[in-house]
């Protein structure tokens, strides 16, 4: 594809957001809309731990990818939104535990729990691409995502209320989305500024533009293991809008 203008190409990225935008989600607006009991609730949560406690390995993979590339910009992003999520006395790890915790399942037993198949994928998704591919590919596989989810009547703020609202979970409980609606929204724009610095030529753009793609189908996976361990359905969320494809001319063959 041809080059484009940085602010040209980040408005692309966003129109791949918008066929999956977070708060529709049947998780999240499930959890909005009152659908979900505080049963379902907490094994979504379960899940969601399950997702949560492997941020070191995609973290520590971008990290060191960033080293090996000399893409030292791209490394101050990743050391950025690491130290919001593993550094200090708590990690993510932690506070997701309190959830858990408030609902008698100790850390032992959530490790014990079986992996729904979107939990799975999704997991082996952001792994895979921050191990395999660029720094700045696994910074563009989170930066939309996080950029729906954080920030002032977003999706985590609007979970949080409800969480601790309609279902009565405590502030602790809730804790892991208080935190998402205040530093997911840093570490959006941090590293869409980061795509917006340095995909300035068409191979790169190329590049993140399939990251973005992968990120966005593989947080929309994990969504959908929280539902499928509700369910016990095997469902998928579909979506809003057609996927939009870059598919080659079929010429048919005619005699």
């Amino acid at each position: 594809m041809l080059l484009m203008l940085p602010d040209d190409f980040i408005k692309e990225l966003w129109s791949y957001a918008a066929e999956v935008p977070t708060e529709q989600h049947p998780w999240f607006e499930g959890i909005i809309k009152h659908r979900w009991t505080r049963e379902q609730i907490i094994l979504a949560e379960v899940q969601h731990y399950l997702r949560v406690r492997t941020n070191p390995i995609f973290f520590g993979y971008m990290a060191v990818n960033a080293v090996a590339e000399k893409e030292y910009s791209v490394m101050n992003t990743v050391l950025e939104n690491f130290m919001e999520e593993l550094g200090g006395q708590r990690t993510h790890v932690d506070v997701m535990l309190q959830f858990l915790e408030e609902a008698g399942i100790t850390r032992e037993e959530a490790d014990k729990a079986e992996q729904a198949p979107g939990t799975m994928a999704a997991i082996e998704m952001i792994i895979g691409c921050c191990q395999r591919r660029s720094a700045l590919e696994g910074v563009a596989a989170l930066a939309f995502v996080e950029s729906q989810l954080g920030g002032a009547a977003k999706t985590s703020e609007k979970v949080y209320r409800e969480l601790t609202g309609y279902y009565g979970f405590s502030a602790r409980a809730a804790e892991t989305y208080r935190l998402h609606a205040i530093e997911d929204e840093g570490h959006g724009s941090r590293q869409i500024d980061a795509i917006r610095l340095l995909a300035t030529d068409d191979k790169t753009q190329e590049k993140v533009r399939a990251a973005v793609k992968l990120g966005l189908t593989a947080f929309t996976l994990e969504w959908d293991g929280h539902v499928q361990a509700m369910t016990g359905k095997r469902e998928f969320w579909r979506g809003v809008s057609p996927l939009n494809l870059r598919q080659p001319a079929v010429r048919l063959r005619h005699g």
